[in-house]
């Protein structure tokens, strides 16, 4: 089994993200890597008719990333444990940011969820995680949640 040294994991707070988050943390425990959380703001999407744009677009890049670090570190650094993350926020098309990341940090593990929060933009656009996996210059682990028992 392969040891990764830097792991990247894509989040959108979605209930596959919190599965990838899971698996990525598990793993950079056992082969203590470098753990960095990756949040995309989807700016320049395009918006179907009724769809209000998202206030993530509206807000400056300071008062996004003073949100994405709260949010961040109720839902992720917590569960942590003290486990050293780095979060990053990047804005644009999130397939092509995400794969700017991997580049730039020289990340040899990619996790994120199998589906995000993108809905009929999912339908319209393609799935983030297959875009990444297919172009990705390291492996990648794509999450899916649990079911729950009944």
């Amino acid at each position: 089994m392969p040891t990764y040294r830097r792991i990247v994991c894509c989040l959108d707070f979605s209930p596959q993200a919190e599965a990838a988050f899971e698996a990525a943390l598990t793993q950079a425990r056992i082969d203590q890597a470098a753990l960095t959380l990756l949040h995309v703001v989807h700016a320049g999407a395009p918006q179907l008719p009724g769809e209000k744009p998202s206030a993530a677009r509206r807000l400056s890049r300071e008062e996004l990333k003073q949100r994405l670090d709260r949010e961040m570190d109720g839902r992720y650094v917590q569960k942590a444990g003290g486990y050293p993350l780095t979060v990053r926020l990047r804005r644009g098309l999130p397939s092509v940011e995400i794969l700017d990341e991997l580049a730039q940090s020289g990340a040899d593990l990619v996790v994120m969820g199998a589906e995000g929060l993108s809905g009929v933009g999912l339908f319209l656009l393609g799935s983030v995680a297959e875009r990444v996996s297919r172009r990705a210059p390291c492996s990648c682990l794509v999450v899916r949640p649990q079911p729950e028992k009944t």
